[in-house]
């Protein structure tokens, strides 16, 4: 049997400044290529600045996903997050099989992201994700997901939808031929070759012999720094060695405009005085090979958010960085990862908004030494079930043993679907 050539399509940026979708798609490519039997084309949107061996890759136009169909001959699987019904059916019409990596539920999100929009905005905008995500499920040979919740999440609208069929279900009752847990990764390296002059020489404030609460990523809408803020304001009336940093404001992407929530904890912060001596923006994105910087000076990782949709179906991509440098992790209940921190003794889950009980976790971290060695072990035993190779190695199978259902073709709803695409993607950009 020959090679299989894998497609990997990036929806977000791929280089040295990169969010989370942009750091899967560049390590699923570099994995996946390691693996005897699969060569690797990875097509992202512009220019790319980073390479590596064994991956090859291609530049698509940015908001224009079908111009990849020009450059798909030979590829026999692609995975990505979403394709536009154009592309879906320019593979099909290829013979390609389609991956459908839904390991972030974008209509979920997009509740959040438009939340303070005017409200055709936000109705056209999640009609449109919806439907987006619709065409996935029905276009999809494999489906990815990053958690049981999510993976309910899917079985519900393939079910509703009629996508599940009876026949399928019989000949596969665990549904392992179609699905997949497949979520965010972290390196199997250690974290290694780190300078801790860039930490003190932007940030001098932050002394040494700080305890530095770490931030990582961006600050959206579904997250509540406010309350992590609040809970350093109160340790400030009593301590000065315990500092926050956020490391990131704004996405990568320039066609992507701060988010409210950043705003208003920036506002917060020089409000209330914090500003540059108890709390740091780092303002930007840090490029992806100077994160490791921040992350080994940082003492506790912090993630906050709120008792909404969102928190249930998440699964919090920064809390891998925090495992991957095995520092104790405080964060707010309800979502995967806090439930994974609460079982396995990782660090602190608090309710919701409580900043006296994140004021109280922080201190504790901070201060109790015994606490953070417990930890620091526990964490070595669960961050082998999270490294990239291991995620690879899941979904190599998929694709190597033909784990594909076949989809029929879905007559009317196909065209319906199709129709609500473009009639919500034209509400949502000039209608709303």
């Amino acid at each position: 049997m020959g090679k299989i050539t894998v497609g990997l399509i990036s929806n977000d940026t791929v280089g040295k400044k990169m969010a989370g979708p942009g750091m899967r798609y560049w390590e699923l490519a570099k994995g996946l290529s390691r693996i005897e039997g699969l060569e690797v084309v990875l097509f992202v949107p512009g220019s790319c600045d980073l390479a590596t061996k064994g991956v090859t890759v291609r530049s698509y136009r940015p908001r224009k996903q079908s111009s990849v169909l020009k450059q798909i001959n030979g590829i026999d699987v692609i995975i990505a997050q979403s394709l536009t019904p154009l592309v879906l059916r320019g593979i099909k019409g290829r013979g390609i099989k389609y991956i459908a990596d839904l390991y972030d539920p974008i209509p979920v999100e997009i509740l959040e992201y438009f939340r303070d929009a005017s409200g055709r905005t936000q109705k056209y905008a999640f009609r449109y994700a919806v439907v987006e995500l619709l065409n996935q499920l029905h276009g999809a040979d494999h489906i990815l997901y990053a958690t049981g919740a999510q993976k309910d999440l899917y079985l519900g609208m393939l079910t509703g939808d009629g996508i599940l069929r009876p026949d399928q279900y019989y000949k596969d009752p665990s549904l392992k031929r179609y699905m997949t847990e497949a979520p965010f990764g972290l390196s199997r390296d250690a974290l290694k070759g780190t300078d801790n002059r860039v930490v003190a020489g932007r940030l001098p404030a932050i002394k040494p012999s700080d305890k530095l609460v770490y931030w990582g990523g961006g600050i959206w809408n579904w997250f509540d720094p406010l309350t992590v803020i609040k809970a350093i304001e109160i340790l400030s009336r009593k301590r000065s060695d315990i500092k926050l940093l956020f490391l990131g404001t704004r996405h990568p992407n320039p066609n992507i405009a701060m988010e409210a929530m950043c705003q208003k904890a920036v506002e917060y912060a020089k409000k209330k005085g914090l500003m540059d001596r108890y709390v740091f923006f780092n303002f930007g994105w840090t490029p992806f090979e100077e994160r490791v910087n921040f992350l080994a000076r940082a003492d506790i990782g912090v993630s906050a958010h709120f008792d909404i949709l969102e928190t249930r179906f998440s699964f919090r991509t920064r809390v891998l960085d925090y495992l991957w440098a095995g520092i104790p992790i405080v964060t707010t209940r309800g979502d995967a990862m806090a439930n994974l921190v609460e079982k396995h003794k990782l660090g602190a889950v608090i309710d919701y908004e409580d900043s006296r009980g994140m004021a109280a976790a922080l201190e504790k971290m901070a201060d109790d030494s015994s606490l953070r060695r417990k930890i620091k072990v526990n964490i070595s035993k669960i961050k082998p079930l999270f490294c990239w190779d291991l995620i690879c190695d899941r979904i190599a199978p998929i694709i190597k043993e033909d784990r594909f259902r076949s989809p029929r073709p879905y007559g009317m709803r196909r065209w319906r679907l199709l129709f609500l695409f473009y009639l919500n993607g034209f509400l949502k950009r000039y209608i709303s």
